[in-house]
């Protein structure tokens, strides 16, 4: 399990936690709408509500942070989704600054929760997504091609095995 900063492109990924509210506030509040509305699947207000971000730094599993420059650019996390199925289930979630997305930040940031929270015991992820959020469907489709989706109005929910992440380490 890498719980270690990674350098080299520019990005500083690093576990996150209680210290990094006011920083993780101020990138969230720099998202654009649909941005906000892709991660959190509703409207956030700005700044965000510390509600909001309080189960980002202290989630019920484990969660990251990306920095550039010396900000922060981008946030993952995974947390136990209960009731999903009898098999312990990791629900998944990343958000990536802006200007940082389609640069690779995202599977990086999701392969090293999902890693962790294999090492864990989840026997499978949760992942929700917006029916709207191309990118993202695009990056389940690719590493489980064989995915069962759920639709659920204007979201997708995918439960995928955790045993085919192995291309996430």
């Amino acid at each position: 399990m890498v719980e270690h900063p990674r350098t080299g492109d520019g990005f500083v990924v690093r576990p996150a936690g209680p210290g990094d509210r006011g920083a993780l506030t101020e990138m969230l509040t720099g998202l654009s709408d649909l941005s906000l509305y892709f991660r959190f699947q509703t409207a956030v207000g700005r700044p965000p509500r510390p509600s909001l971000i309080d189960p980002l730094v202290e989630p019920t599993g484990g969660c990251w942070v990306a920095e550039h420059e010396h900000r922060l650019v981008a946030h993952a996390m995974w947390a136990w989704a209960h009731g999903v199925t009898g098999a312990p289930t990791a629900e998944l979630a990343i958000v990536v600054a802006d200007p940082c997305q389609g640069r690779g930040l995202g599977l990086r940031m999701v392969a090293l929760a999902a890693t962790h929270a294999v090492a864990a015991g989840a026997a499978q992820f949760l992942v929700v997504v917006s029916a709207a959020n191309d990118r993202t469907l695009r990056l389940v489709r690719r590493h489980w091609p064989t995915a069962q989706a759920e639709r659920d109005g204007a979201l997708i929910n995918f439960l995928l095995p955790a045993t085919h992440a192995t291309w996430l380490a």
